[in-house]
């Protein structure tokens, strides 16, 4: 009787452990494909409601270059607060070394809302979600000091 149970509870413990061990195999994955390898690049400015504009100063759009074996970025502006094709005014490829685009003071009319958007790209062609900033110009006619 007592061998019985030794016998019982040896094959009960063989079987757990395998079945345990199997377990181990099995993997699952979250991964939604290109979008959760390359992430979206980081916006240092602007990034706030408003942007004031002196006469000929232009608007320095920045972000941070903090990711390496990327091809490089795309910006856009956009004219409002959508980001429709009818509303793009300017599209510009950069290259990975990047981490700035200056954009002329008379490109922007006082009074007007921007949208500005940034898309990381890597060297396979994958591109990362946008990142963008809406703001609304103020225009200063004073002069740079």
């Amino acid at each position: 009787m007592y061998m019985k149970k030794i016998v019982a509870i040896a094959i009960f413990l063989a079987l757990f452990s395998s079945s345990l061990s199997l377990a181990g195999t099995v993997s699952f994955s979250l991964d939604n494909g290109p979008f959760d390898s390359l992430p979206e690049p980081r916006l240092r400015y602007p990034i706030t409601d408003t942007v004031t504009l002196t006469a000929n100063q232009p608007l320095e759009f920045k972000w941070w270059n903090d990711l390496i074996g990327i091809r490089g970025f795309t910006l856009k502006i956009y004219k409002g607060y959508n980001m429709y094709a009818a509303d793009l005014l300017l599209k510009e490829d950069l290259s990975a070394d990047v981490s700035s685009f200056k954009a002329a003071s008379d490109f922007f009319q006082g009074g007007q809302v921007y949208t500005w958007s940034l898309i990381r790209i890597s060297y396979t062609g994958d591109k990362s979600d946008k990142s963008f900033n809406s703001f609304k110009v103020i225009k200063n006619p004073g002069n740079n000091p």
